[in-house]
């Protein structure tokens, strides 16, 4: 739309312009043409010569302004007949032309030179002499005027009889006798010396073509400068800060159809590499806390065994050796730090690891789940209570079971109907339920609850202990890497961290809460459904 108007608006600037400047050049160019000469009533009139047709009235020996008058049909015939009011043979003046600013051409001016005679043409005969009269120029002069022009009445073709005969009209009768010929003659200034006139001449003819080209090109230029260069040059300052990796600003929508649909795509580009460019800068600052943390929790074992070694060197200085316990301690060490480096690999790798999906019934998911706290609980529990409830799909009303009970008491309330199929990752959520337990076993007073439940496809573990709870800052970076408020030996604040990354990979997420009753719960989701992918 916009190149629209500046094309209209150039188009009509442009013709007002050409016109304006053939006017004005026309003028000045006639200026070079124009005459000076007496007229009827003694003033004087300046003004170019009326270029015609004329006829030449033998009995008045001047020239007439005549009428051209084709005859009817295609051959190039015509007569001319004398237009004014004077008679045959009347004394002539000349006076003012057909149009503002013209004269009519006489005999005189001929003579004098001022004015160029020529024939007009039509009404030819095959040779007939007029080239025996005719100047090399091929103009008339005026003494030889009233002899052209009886040879070339007789030798042209007789038109005036021709169109008397072909429309029953007498001409000379109507107009006058001598007023009415078949040979007429144009008259023209005498082209000055000077080379002006042929310069205007020119500028005249070429007006238009400048007047479109150099008013075209200022408007196309400025239309470019505006409409094109600008927003090209912001589009281009924005590529360049993208290039440089700032991409903390906004690319806005440049003027132009197809110009904003690239600025568009250049903002959608823009905010996915900083999108991309926050999402590297976030891993790169995980994985910078994650080595912080690392190094942090590496002192306690490093300082240990670097007293122990400082020990062992004074003893046997002194010449004294070296204790079993000592050694138990060297080893112990050494110990924590295998683990610690083994939990350190297996957290690096983590976001990496594939999801392989098995199908399972959930009354077997929930048997093999609920036979897996049991062992690890065996293993790790202590003498802790175990409270492992039965929870139907349906409705997920808690029936408590102690962990004495047989495991057959764990199937799902929904016995007699379909079995509800689970697309699950065993190893992974048994993972996941072994570090979760294993906190709940280092906090809990004498029990430990786990729930399970699968509601719209989503398959919820629930881990309770009745221990002291989480702090506010365990509920807030519990999940941290290596955030523990217990740095004992055994223990490096490494399993809701893995959990959470585990719960990711599988469609959920870790959630800590507090129990109304007290103690710590932890609560993993995942993702269930049977028509995910099975590798994520």
């Amino acid at each position: 739309m916009t190149f629209t108007v500046y094309l209209a608006v150039y188009l009509a600037a442009a013709t007002l312009l050409a016109l304006g400047m053939v006017e004005v050049l026309s003028t000045w160019n006639n200026g070079y043409y124009e005459l000076e000469v007496s007229l009827e009533n003694g003033l004087t009139q300046r003004g170019t010569i009326d270029s015609g047709p004329y006829i030449y009235d033998p009995n008045a020996g001047e020239l007439l302004p005549a009428s051209e008058l084709d005859l009817p049909g295609d051959g190039p015939y015509a007569v001319f007949i004398a237009t004014g009011d004077w008679g045959t043979g009347s004394g002539y003046v000349p006076d003012g032309g057909r149009t503002i600013g013209s004269l009519y051409a006489t005999v005189d001016l001929v003579r004098s030179g001022q004015v160029q005679l020529y024939d007009w043409g039509l009404n030819y005969n095959e040779g007939y002499p007029q080239e025996e009269i005719l100047e090399a120029n091929s103009t008339i002069s005026a003494d030889n005027l009233a002899r052209y022009d009886e040879l070339s009445r007789k030798g042209r073709a007789q038109s005036v009889e021709l169109f008397e005969s072909m429309t029953g009209a007498d001409l000379e009768e109507t107009f006058g006798e001598g007023l009415v010929s078949n040979t007429a003659y144009y008259a023209a200034s005498r082209p000055p010396v000077s080379l002006v006139p042929w310069i205007l001449t020119l500028a005249t003819g070429l007006a238009p073509v400048l007047a479109y080209g150099v008013l075209g090109w200022l408007t196309f230029r400025h239309f470019y400068r505006v409409h094109i260069a600008g927003p090209l040059a912001e589009l281009a300052g924005a590529a360049d800060r993208i290039a440089g990796q700032d991409l903390d600003f906004t690319i806005r929508v440049v003027r132009g159809r197809e110009l904003g649909r690239l600025s568009e795509t250049l903002e959608h580009m823009r905010a996915s590499l900083l999108e991309a460019q926050r999402e590297l800068w976030r891993t790169a600052e995980s994985r910078r806390r994650l080595n912080a943390a690392f190094a942090h929790d590496l002192r306690t074992p490093i300082t240990v065994l670097k007293g122990t070694v400082e020990m062992a060197q004074m003893r046997l200085r002194r010449g004294d050796t070296l204790d079993e316990d000592a050694l138990d301690a060297l080893s112990a060490q050494v110990a924590r730090l295998e683990r610690y480096a083994t939990s350190m690999g297996g957290l690096s790798k983590l976001e990496d690891r594939p999801v392989e999906r098995e199908t399972f019934a959930l009354d077997d998911l929930r048997e093999e789940l609920g036979r897996h706290v049991s062992e690890v609980m065996a293993v790790r529990g202590g003498g802790l209570g175990l409270n492992l409830p039965t929870v139907s799909e349906a409705d997920r009303a808690p029936a408590p079971k102690t962990c004495c009970a047989s495991e057959s008491t764990l199937k799902a309330a929904t016995d007699g109907r379909p079995a509800a199929l689970l697309a699950i990752d065993l190893p992974l959520v048994e993972e996941v339920l072994d570090n979760l337990l294993s906190n709940a076993c280092v906090h809990a007073s004498s029990i430990v609850t786990f729930d399970m439940m699968v509601d719209a496809g989503v398959l919820t573990l629930v881990v309770t202990d009745d221990g002291p709870g989480f702090t506010p800052e365990a509920l807030h970076r519990g999940c941290d890497p290596f955030f523990s408020e217990n740095k004992s030996a055994e223990h490096f604040g490494l399993g809701l961290n893995v959990s959470s990354v585990l719960c990711g990979l599988h469609g959920g997420k870790i959630a800590l809460t507090n129990a109304e009753t007290g103690g710590a719960r932890v609560i993993a989701t995942f993702d269930v459904r049977p028509d995910r992918e099975s590798v994520f």
